[in-house]
């Protein structure tokens, strides 16, 4: 596969630290205009309160722009490469975490985070953060341990050493695999840190949320497979059957 589109050096930085960031992901018109959609989403009857943020799940329900970003063809050859063809959709949410909160303790995320004995030897999943409003050491911004991932364990705290700090503006993407440690820090700042999340399993690994019905989101094939509506053909020794 060609990855012309993909910055250089992504891949190779996800397998080796446990993540990569990729600048000017989402332009600064289609971010003002995601970040616009995502607040009025926030705001209405699809914004779920928690303890420690505001979610929206199932992005793809809630416009185009949603779609578009899971069909981006950059996208799907960064996590195709990483995850293998057939990739399936496990969270599309939005996720505004709230001002003068306790940090986050450090974790690793699903399917690590639910083996009763981790598995190593492949990244499993990935989560990426698209960054909707800047990522500052004042609000909190995703801190990260390089190279946990290459013996996902969860998160004991005499290991934390150096931390990576993800510093951004909007329409940066972070790249993260799933089990890399990693956590929020404190919203210090008087306003909601927002992004969206888009985590992704291989195609064998049961996704957090299950197939939608047929919709404005499911108009090709590639996307009733990422959604986990359809199957592609199953082979025997590479022949579909």
């Amino acid at each position: 596969m060609t990855l012309t589109a993909v910055p250089a050096g992504l891949i190779a930085d996800v397998r080796a630290n446990g993540f990569a960031v990729w600048p000017t992901f989402v332009g600064p018109d289609r971010c003002v205009e995601l970040a616009e959609l995502a607040a009025e989403l926030s705001a209405g009857p699809y914004g779920l309160r928690f303890p420690k943020s505001t979610r929206v799940w199932d992005l793809y329900r809630h416009g185009a722009m949603f779609v578009e970003l899971l069909a981006d063809t950059r996208l799907v050859a960064a996590v195709t490469e990483l995850l293998g063809k057939h990739y399936l959709l496990s969270d599309f949410s939005l996720n505004s975490v709230l001002p003068g909160l306790p940090v986050d303790a450090w974790h690793l995320d699903y399917p690590f985070n639910e083996m009763p004995g981790t598995l190593s030897g492949s990244i499993l999943g990935l989560q990426c953060v698209l960054a909707l409003d800047p990522f500052t050491l004042t609000n909190g911004a995703t801190e990260l341990i390089a190279g946990t991932h290459d013996r996902p364990r969860t998160p004991i705290a005499a290991e934390i050493g150096e931390r990576f700090t993800f510093v951004a503006e909007p329409g940066t993407l972070l790249v993260m695999a799933a089990a890399t440690w990693h956590r929020s820090g404190l919203n210090a700042s008087t306003a909601p840190r927002t992004a969206i999340l888009l985590s992704f399993v291989e195609r064998w690994v049961r996704p957090m949320c299950d197939p939608p019905e047929p919709g404005p989101w499911s108009h090709t094939e590639e996307l009733r497979i990422l959604l986990g509506m359809s199957r592609p053909p199953e082979t025997i020794n590479g022949v579909p059957i």
